[in-house]
């Protein structure tokens, strides 16, 4: 194997585990609910500082990133997330389970810093790197209802934490075997304009703006789509979630419903494959604005649709909301100095999970009032807002030609050489 591929291994299997960790639980809302008494609402409110530390932690880790060994961290990353996870499975109460995962969102906090960073830091092609990392962490986020279904089919709740902790420990064996060091002061090209300082502050403000709003739809729609499809789905599907709980009981049929979505977010991995060829081949900004349209199209789709056809239409939303991921961390590693770019993918996902976080309680509060399937025409306009900024995002940045990833072409090339001298003048 050689010494990319390794990095990518270490990189793209921790970001599997992350993504995974992190969304088992919204999968698990209602078996919780009704063995603790409580209500769903309830329930998906102990989730908050899960997910505000998520995006919390991401600037300090960030920061550790640019200054210690991001292996070493992804090492802590590893090992902390089979730790909490075991301290969720033996919790009893609503304040142990809200401790432990507020402990399992710390420490997939510090995954994206260091892992983003490592890629963007010592390999070349980055829209095929962050591709192939952005697959794996999408099948985390499909693997997540898919191990919580099945466990739940067969077994109580506690043991798809258990499951989790023994993953997380077969992770950090994997790290060490495979034994990568990093390499000091090394940086590929990154094919950004060179200039470090006031104009990528502002360009980078900018996407940091688009990022929050697609943070804030991502955490409400992996919140609300389990308990959308278990209660209000419609048709078939709703026919099939039934027919399973009456059968096997109440849990066996959120782990139908658990199924489903994860069968969903399978189209998410389709979509990073698409999303990291589409980084490579094109302008950045054009497939950022492109897949963002795309998103409020079927997001609004979702919010008017039952049956099969809201699986399509969910489907279809994922595609394009988390396809492009490749797209974005490309460009986030154009608008930030190569010395910090650790710390520029911590200021990202601080704002995208950390304010994110704001959208549990917007979940919540749609569940106990205007009902789930109303949210969506919220998260309609949210995404038609980031469509808008993006398009800001291009024309912020139209004196810049076009923004590619560095081996894309020799047109790109010439292109980055002459901004930079026109930046020099």
């Amino acid at each position: 194997m050689s010494r990319e591929s390794k990095i990518i291994t270490i990189s793209a299997t921790i970001h599997f585990l992350t993504h995974m960790s992190m969304l088992i639980f919204p999968a698990m809302v209602l078996p919780i609910a009704r063995e603790m008494i409580t209500t769903p609402s309830t329930i998906i409110s102990i989730a908050f500082f899960m997910y505000l530390l998520y995006g919390g932690l991401a600037l300090p880790a960030g920061f550790m990133a640019d200054k210690w060994p991001r292996i070493s961290i992804l090492k802590i990353c590893a090992a902390g997330i089979s730790a909490a996870s075991f301290l969720a499975g033996f919790s009893s109460t609503t304040a142990g389970l809200t401790a432990a995962l507020a402990l399992l969102g710390l420490f997939c906090g510090i995954y994206h810093p260091a892992g983003l960073g490592l890629i963007a830091h010592e390999i070349g092609k980055q829209g095929r790197a962050h591709g192939i990392n952005g697959i794996f962490g999408n099948l985390g986020i499909a693997a997540a209802p898919l191990l919580a279904g099945a466990i739940l089919m067969f077994a109580n709740w506690r043991y798809v934490f258990f499951v989790t902790g023994a993953m997380g420990m077969a992770a950090l064996l994997l790290v060490f075997l495979l034994e990568v060091r990093e390499r000091k002061g090394h940086a590929p090209a990154s094919g950004a304009p060179k200039d470090d300082s006031a104009h990528k502050a502002k360009y980078f403000t900018i996407l940091l703006a688009v990022m929050t709003v697609v943070g804030l739809i991502y955490r409400a729609n992996t919140m609300a789509l389990p308990t959308l499809l278990e209660t209000s789905s419609g048709g078939a599907l709703a026919d099939i979630i039934t027919t399973v709980a009456d059968r096997l009981g109440h849990d066996a049929g959120s782990g139908a419903a658990a199924i489903i979505v994860s069968s969903i977010f399978m189209f998410s991995v389709a979509g990073q494959a698409v999303g990291g060829k589409v980084a490579d081949r094109t302008d950045l900004r054009h497939g950022y604005i492109f897949f963002h349209g795309m998103t409020a199209v079927f997001i609004a789709l979702v919010g008017i649709t039952s049956g099969i056809p809201l699986y399509f239409a969910a489907a279809g939303m994922v595609f394009f909301n988390l396809g492009m991921q490749p797209i974005e961390n490309s460009l986030v590693s154009k608008f930030i100095p190569s010395r910090w770019i650790s710390t520029g993918y911590g200021i990202k996902f601080t704002f995208t999970f950390g304010v994110g976080s704001l959208a549990v309680w917007q979940v919540a509060w749609a569940e106990q009032t205007i009902g789930l399937r109303n949210l969506y025409p919220i998260l309609a306009a949210e995404a038609a807002l980031a469509t808008t900024l993006a398009f800001w995002l291009l024309a912020a940045t139209r004196s810049l030609g076009e923004v590619r990833n560095s081996h894309s072409s020799r047109i790109a090339k010439i292109t980055i050489d002459k901004t930079a001298a026109k930046i020099d003048n």
